[in-house]
């Protein structure tokens, strides 16, 4: 009975060391996770100061090619797919080049092996489409980064909206808004967040916000953008609140962002009804018809002439 008792407690008291040493444990890891969450917040804020700050090289490239630049240049293209440091055109066109001259030397030298009898003017004619082609695929990739970064930014702009209006409802004033706003963009979606630092900038050097934000509907490709900046012109032309303002528009947003779904959900059992019917259609006849032949094929050996 003694030696069940110590037992016992040599276990009871190895438990509980355990679960001290554990919960010492957790608790230094979590310190540790504070600290290094705090460093990281002081180290964001900091970039995000430098970013909103007017010696940013990225912005003043971005606004030099958006002022300066044709709206179908490489510039203007790689701006708006997100690119924008001022090396980014060396870079893509190295890139497209040293894309295009691997595909054409890997084209030419798979034709000399696959097919010895093609003349060397051939695979050079063959190899130079190849090279051409990809060439061109470089060109539409970038395309469709710029077009999915702008469908990216038409799902976050009613996001922005609805922190718009809980700032303006907390007693800010619309610039102290879209500036809080940019910040917390900033920190969560950096691209969505570099176009709104600069209506900031472009709003401290006393340009009127309506056009600062019709300049960033074209920026954007976003018409719901270029709404917003007319109702801000007509609500300082009217003196109208811009709480109302903001409020009404954010309601709207909401009600095109539930639309938009709904016309996705209606639209989805036509979609689908194509692959159903390649896919599901011929399995559904196999498990129908399978046993029925088999009856019958069964039923048929079984005949006897009478």
């Amino acid at each position: 009975m003694n030696e069940n008792l110590i037992l016992i407690a040599i276990f009871v008291a190895v438990l509980i060391a355990s679960f001290a040493l554990l919960t010492a444990l957790i608790q230094r890891k979590d310190v540790r996770r504070n600290i290094e969450d705090t460093r990281r917040r002081r180290r964001s804020e900091s970039e995000i100061d430098e970013l909103l700050g007017t010696g940013n090289e990225r912005l003043r490239y971005y606004l030099d090619v958006v002022q300066n630049g044709h709206k179908d240049s490489l510039e203007m293209r790689l701006v708006q797919a997100g690119y924008l440091s001022s090396s980014a055109i060396a870079k893509f066109q190295l890139l497209r080049f040293a894309a295009s001259l691997s595909v054409f030397l890997g084209v030419h030298l798979g034709l000399q092996k696959v097919a010895p009898g093609v003349s060397s003017s051939m695979l050079l004619v063959l190899a130079a489409m190849a090279g051409g082609l990809v060439f061109m695929l470089c060109s539409m990739i970038l395309e469709r980064i710029g077009l999915k970064r702008m469908r990216e930014f038409r799902k976050i702009f009613p996001d922005f909206m609805d922190l718009l209006l809980v700032c303006v409802d907390a007693g800010l004033s619309i610039d102290a808004a879209i500036d809080r706003v940019t910040r917390e963009f900033l920190q969560t979606v950096p691209d969505f967040g570099v176009q709104l630092s600069i209506i900031n900038l472009e709003v401290r050097a006393g340009r009127p916000l309506h056009e600062a934000l019709n300049n960033f509907a074209g920026r954007v490709r976003i018409e719901e953008a270029r709404t917003l900046a007319v109702l801000f012109r007509q609500s300082e032309e009217l003196g109208a609140s811009v709480s109302r303002t903001l409020r009404t528009f954010a309601k709207e947003m909401r009600d095109m962002r539930i639309v938009k779904a709904e016309e996705k959900a209606n639209a989805l059992p036509v979609k689908m009804l194509f692959p159903m019917a390649v896919c599901m259609f011929p399995v559904s006849l196999l498990i129908v018809l399978v046993p029925i032949m088999m009856t019958i094929l069964e039923i048929i050996q079984t005949l006897s002439p009478g």
